[in-house]
């Protein structure tokens, strides 16, 4: 026995404030107010601001819910793109501790009436790309009684629409300087639901402290190797804020000090490269079919350098043929994984030793690993059975996650949160911190007992030159119980290549077995609301094709 006395543990001495968002636009607009923001409109005009001004704007959005009564009971809705104005409602409507439901304007009107009755929105906020949109809502989402415009007149159409009135209406003389009220950190902040592939689209409530946790995280040094002076630094989020908040940007840039770039409605490839060159952008985040358009739109111009540094790939697994084409252009691709459950859960930069075994060896780790586990989150693999499996770099297993950027429970969702969350992927864990995505687990294709990956495969046959994307799924086998089938889009102007040409290609990368009986072509390949292929759409078109 020792004589230690039984006095309990010592109390740390810190200050505590709760972790809120309104502590990152007060920052910015306090320490980065000059910094600029650049939106582009609706109407394709661009406006500019600063964070001193959106602070502004924001500040008269939370003065004027706070005046109609709208209080830490209510929930607001925005069905909007990336501008300014929904901007500086993220920061005003979050500032009074209300959450925002942001709308996917992609999603069908079912779904969305769905999802405002499941939130309950009491508010909807709407742009004009959105307006045929938000009346055909109006009518079936039944809890929300109030319907605000950002225009200066209420559209025709929309005259009938609860309690329709424009943003200047709803803002009144509300003034535009505020005192953030303080609450618990962790009530609800954004909600956004899932793409909804795999059946109803689910309910993410994240909270002022996992947005905050997640933006730090992604804010790391190590996070995508883009290290520098803050407002150096200008980001481009090429996807939507009702998508995992567009990956995080609105809360990332005020954080850092960032310049924010918005691109309004249009995500095409001739309007982000006008604004990457424009706007001297450095950094930007997409789905590979972003880039390999925005490659192609360069190229069209006869563009050969451009101020973007950094292009961080999601979603999807980056073929080395973009890599190959983005490198030239003196832009570095980072792949990532997350979901919208859990953004941010892994970095970008390669493991220790990587940089002197040669650009190679970069290239490898960056089409072929989807990064790091980062700090504050907890990955593993497990068997059918739930067992851990080794992180050996060879055994793969079900994925799943945990930590404080982690969902634990889905809106509405009845019980205790969940300790691990099953992410639906099949991954290998390599002891350098590295992960490998085998495939989705309900993409993966079993032959004659054997996994197939089709990532390994859609990879192996975009390596041909005259393939520009190409999607694998299984099909039924009366022998070996499922084959793959391979759809494949060509290279614009490239002459398609033989079945058997293309197989051949192939077989210098994946098993004989593997190689597809059957290789279709399509023009495009259909797509999620989050810019991902659709492989529902295309087991239904192809089983239905026979």
């Amino acid at each position: 026995m020792n004589d230690i006395p039984r006095r309990g543990p010592l109390a740390g001495g810190s200050m505590y404030e709760p972790l809120l968002t309104s502590g990152m636009i007060d920052y910015a607009a306090t320490y980065h107010g000059d910094t600029e923001v650049v939106g582009r409109e609706i109407d394709d005009s661009i406006t500019r601001s600063n964070w001193r001004g959106v602070r502004a704007r924001a500040a008269r959005l939370a003065n004027a819910l706070s005046a109609r009564g709208y209080d830490e009971n209510a929930r607001a809705a925005s069905l909007c793109w990336n501008t300014i104005d929904h901007l500086a409602l993220f920061h005003g409507v979050l500032g009074l501790g209300i959450p925002l439901h942001t709308l996917n304007p992609r999603l069908a009107v079912h779904d969305l009436a769905y999802m405002a009755d499941l939130v309950e929105d009491d508010i909807c906020f709407f742009d004009a790309g959105n307006i045929e949109l938000a009346v055909a809502l109006a009518p079936e989402a039944a809890t929300i009684r109030c319907w605000v415009y950002f225009g200066e007149a209420v559209p025709e159409e929309c005259r009938a629409m609860p309690g329709i009135m424009t943003v200047a209406q709803f803002l009144g003389d509300a003034p535009d300087d505020i005192v953030w009220p303080s609450f618990e950190e962790t009530r609800a902040a954004t909600l956004c639901f899932t793409s909804g592939t795999t059946g109803r689209p689910k309910g993410v409530a994240y909270s002022h402290r996992a947005l905050t946790f997640i933006s730090f995280a992604m804010s790391m040094a190590d996070m995508y190797g883009d290290a520098r002076n803050g407002e150096a630094v200008t980001v481009l989020p090429i996807a939507g804020m009702y998508h995992s908040n567009g990956w995080m940007m609105p809360f990332t840039a005020p954080m850092n000090g960032h310049k924010l770039v918005l691109p309004g409605r249009r995500l095409d490839a001739e309007a982000v490269v006008d604004l990457v060159l424009a706007e001297d952008v450095t950094l930007a985040g997409g789905v590979p079919t972003v880039w390999l358009d925005f490659v192609s739109e360069m190229e069209r111009r006869g563009v050969q350098q451009c101020s973007l540094r950094t292009a961080l790939v999601a979603g999807t697994s980056l073929p080395g043929s973009l890599y190959d084409k983005l490198i030239v252009f003196g832009i570095v691709p980072h792949q990532t994984w997350g979901m919208t459950e859990v953004p941010g859960a892994c970095r970008a930069t390669v493991p220790a030793g990587t940089l002197e075994r040669g650009e190679e060896a970069l290239r490898d780790l960056a089409i072929n690993r989807q990064g790091r586990v980062a700090m504050h989150s907890v990955l593993r693999i497990v068997d059918d059975q739930g067992v851990a499996l080794p992180h050996d770099g060879q055994t793969s297993g079900f994925l799943q996650v945990r930590g404080n950027m982690v969902c634990g429970r889905y809106l509405g969702e009845p019980g205790e949160p969940r300790e691990w969350l099953d992410t639906g992927d099949i991954a290998v864990i390599y002891p350098d911190s590295s992960m490998k995505l085998v495939d989705r687990a309900k993409d993966a294709i079993k032959s004659g007992g054997e996994w197939i990956s089709s990532p390994e495969l859609e990879a192996s046959a975009v390596s041909h030159a005259a393939v520009r994307e190409a999607a694998a799924i299984g099909i039924p086998d009366p022998r070996w119980q499922e084959r793959p089938l391979l759809i494949c889009v060509a290279e614009p102007g490239a002459a398609r290549p033989g079945d058997d040409d293309l197989r051949s290609h192939m077989l210098g990368s994946v098993a004989k077995w593997w190689l597809p009986e059957r290789i279709e072509w399509a023009e495009a390949l259909p797509r999620t609301t989050t810019g991902k292929v659709d492989k529902r759409a295309l087991r239904e078109l192809y089983k239905a094709d026979g």
